[in-house]
């Protein structure tokens, strides 16, 4: 989705994506975030990790195959690179651990800038391969040509550690989507009709606790008419085995790009959570949902549920963009929905801050901008709404 805002200004011939997820229209499949007019090409697998018997042998088996995968993924993108005449890389986090080495490794071959584009905490994404992941990560950004990060605390953690400096892009939003105004009315009905606790995106071990809580504190308030719409393309079976489940929780088919803004807006309330209790605390530490924009463009009260030490609860803190239950507390959490639900002036105080939000700091546009400035690309002439 960032990837795709972000390139959708630039003319189809000054680009390529590569990715390991094979996005040939010819596949099927559904296509949510629609597709960009450059060139795609898929990487297939590079090497299947089978399970041995003995912990010794599987790990060296388990590094055995990463090392094979990584320089072989690396010259699969660099020949990709060559081949469309690139002039500069930049690799993602996020999904897979060697897309970021791979790409750095092919620019160091071509002799081509390099740029990481760090949307979650490298180092920290994967509890059973840190330690190589530690080793890696100052390499490559101590030599990049230019870091992206889409927070203050990722830049300042990396600065912190490694004494390289980072640039900020928001992960962004297209807020032309969202130039309709939700309706003001009174988000509690009195008992006439539903109301809408809305929470679009991924669901995983990142979220759990979180969404349990609010489940707890939804039957504490007893309002059989409070629902929680989940909007999310991950199983239904494994949300409900984690404990998200019950008469208040309605799960619905994720919806297309288009279609979420509306989804959104139509809520009485936004969920943006965080776990308190994760197999990665330092990752939910820097975490900026991609979300985040959305849910402030929409212009509805944002309940934020994440640890006190995290980006989100800082960021909708200090801007009073949103009201945030920064404790594991099921009390303070119903609290917390029974006061926007009941409170119109405080429903409006947070609308109008996050919808000015999401104007500075998560506009596409302004994002575009950033990512031209960074990496030199000639497209502000061009596009002109972009200089905006």
């Amino acid at each position: 989705m960032v990837i795709y805002r972000l390139l959708s200004p630039l003319s189809p011939d000054t680009y390529c994506l590569i990715s390991q997820q094979d996005h040939n229209p010819q596949k099927g499949g559904p296509d949510y975030f629609g597709r960009l007019p450059g060139k795609y090409f898929h990487l297939p697998p590079e090497y299947p990790i089978a399970p041995e018997a003995a912990r010794w042998r599987r790990r060296a088996r388990i590094l055995q195959g990463l090392l094979f995968g990584l320089f072989l993924r690396a010259r699969r993108i660099a020949k990709i690179v060559r081949d469309e005449r690139c002039e500069a890389i930049v690799a993602c986090t996020g999904g897979d651990m060697l897309n970021l080495p791979a790409g750095y490794l092919a620019s160091r071959k071509l002799r081509v800038p390099f740029y990481a584009y760090i949307f979650d905490d490298y180092a920290n994404q994967l509890p059973t391969l840190r330690m190589i992941a530690k080793r890696l990560e100052p390499l490559m950004l101590k030599r990049a040509a230019g870091i992206i990060t889409p927070n203050e605390f990722m830049r300042d953690t990396l600065r912190k550690r490694y004494g390289v400096e980072a640039t900020i892009i928001r992960n962004p939003c297209d807020i032309s989507q969202y130039k309709w105004s939700p309706d003001e009315e009174d988000a509690a009905k009195n008992g006439a009709g539903e109301i809408k606790i809305v929470y679009t995106g991924g669901v995983y071990g990142a979220h759990f606790d979180a969404f349990r809580r609010l489940i707890a504190a939804m039957q504490m308030l007893e309002r059989p008419n409070l629902k929680l719409h989940i909007y999310t393309l991950d199983p239904v079976e494994e949300l409900q085995a984690e404990g998200i489940s019950g008469p208040s929780v309605v799960f619905n088919e994720y919806q297309k790009l288009s279609s979420i803004a509306r989804v959104q807006q139509e809520a009485d309330l936004l969920f943006l959570p965080l776990a308190f209790s994760s197999p990665f605390p330092e990752l939910i530490k820097t975490s900026a949902p991609g979300k985040t924009g959305e849910l402030l463009a929409a212009r509805r009260p944002i309940l934020v549920h994440a640890p006190p030490d995290s980006f989100i609860s800082w960021y909708f803190r200090y801007h009073e963009c949103g009201l945030v239950v920064d404790e594991s507390d099921t009390s303070k959490l119903a609290e917390a929905i029974d006061r926007i639900l009941t409170d119109k002036d405080l429903r409006r105080v947070l609308s109008d801050h996050a919808w000015e939000r999401a104007c500075t700091d998560f506009s596409s546009t302004h994002a575009q901008a950033e990512f031209a400035h960074l990496l030199n690309l000639d497209i502000l002439n061009r596009n002109p709404a972009i200089k905006s």
